[in-house]
């Protein structure tokens, strides 16, 4: 089989997680701050400064593990205060769905680029904080944004900037304290290594968050109204084999090199692009690299007279090649794109993607293309 899905999940994973899930497993538990044991609290905090590492922040505490960057969004969208959002085209539904479905409906501006930035008089109502949310990199497109530009241009604005790093979170260079992120979501199970049910987000001192979700904590267990702001955000018993397993993937990203995963992603991208746009028959949605934008392992392409679900059917059932077909749960780009409502046919790499597999893509691919 070849697997070029990584984008929904990372595969294969290294032993390392392999082994740390079942060490977990097997041993007496030992949930953080629940037990006389220390064994969980170790892991958290360890992995905690790995992640500190990884998205270059000072503080460790300020990050905090949820099931998820769904889960992370979800959390961050019900608990920032902001009196509308910017939100660009090419984010996920777990950040779409979260702000259309608000209990109190703040007003959503969707911006189909960033060029919005460039107005010296962004409107403000009643100068309260506006929120602008993106991806550092598209599911759809591969689309890397400048996320360092886009922060300085969005606090000159007063706006309040959410990254979602769903997708470049162990793939791509992130500096998010020299950046200026606010709060940003990732996920364990896909450039990080981890399991599936595992992720977190980060939040920059100073910044307010009320909590969504309450219950046991293990911290003080007589307290049950908060003074606000003395909130907690970890809640319930945590994921410890999964997290034990995101621990061991942050740790092989760390030890590879984030640089070094991204430079043998870069090359297999841009190799695998230009193998495909020999093809007339195929169309390529990929970003414009004549802008300030570069290119994730991320790449979407139609062939022309099949529709996505038939290619990535033949791709899975007549070679063997795992691929994604459809709208990645990020309707809006697609609207824009013009490839709604079937999506396309998406490829994902991961570092242990081989050139083989690339190989084996474009000649699958050419077949089709001839037999047409």
């Amino acid at each position: 089989m070849v697997y070029l899905n990584n984008a929904a999940t990372s595969y294969p994973k290294p032993p390392s997680v392999v082994k740390a899930v079942a060490e977990v497993l097997e041993a007496t538990p030992a949930s953080a701050l629940r037990s006389s044991l220390t064994a969980g609290d170790d892991i958290l905090a360890l992995l905690r400064k790995d992640l500190a590492s990884l998205l270059h922040v000072s503080y460790p505490d300020r990050i905090f593990l949820t099931s998820g960057a769904t889960d992370a969004l979800n959390r961050l969208i019900g608990g920032l205060a902001f009196s509308r959002a910017l939100v660009t085209t090419d984010n996920h539904n777990s950040v779409l769905r979260p702000l259309e479905n608000r209990d109190h409906q703040e007003p959503i501006e969707y911006l189909e680029n960033l060029d919005y930035l460039e107005n010296p008089a962004i409107p403000s109502q009643d100068g309260s904080q506006a929120l602008l949310s993106l991806p550092h990199c598209s599911n759809v497109t591969g689309t890397i944004h400048d996320i360092a530009t886009i922060c300085q241009k969005a606090h000159q604005h007063h706006l309040l900037v959410m990254l979602d790093a769903a997708q470049s979170a162990g793939c791509i260079p992130i500096h998010a304290e020299e950046w200026g992120v606010d709060v940003i979501a990732f996920t364990g199970h896909k450039a990080l290594f981890g399991p599936q049910g595992t992720g977190g987000f980060y939040i920059r001192p100073g910044i307010h968050l009320r909590p969504t979700m309450f219950g046991g904590t293990g911290r003080d267990s007589s307290i049950i109204r908060y003074d606000d702001g003395d909130w907690e955000y970890e809640v319930g018993t945590p994921n410890m084999p999964g997290l034990a397993g995101l621990k061991a993937g942050v740790e092989y990203v760390l030890q590879t090199g984030v640089e070094t995963i991204c430079r043998q992603l870069q090359s297999q991208t841009q190799w695998l692009i230009s193998q495909l746009k020999g093809f007339p028959k195929v169309r390529l949605y990929i970003p414009d690299h004549h802008g300030r934008e570069s290119q994730g392992p991320v790449v979407s392409f139609n062939i022309d007279g099949l529709k996505p679900a038939d290619v990535g059917y033949i791709l899975q059932n007549a070679y063997g090649i795992t691929t994604r077909t459809g709208l990645h749960c990020a309707p809006l780009i697609h609207q824009q794109l013009g490839t709604a409502p079937w999506g396309t046919v998406r490829v994902s790499l991961s570092y242990h993607t081989t050139q083989d597999d690339l190989q084996a893509l474009v000649e699958a691919v050419q077949d089709i293309c001839q037999s047409l």
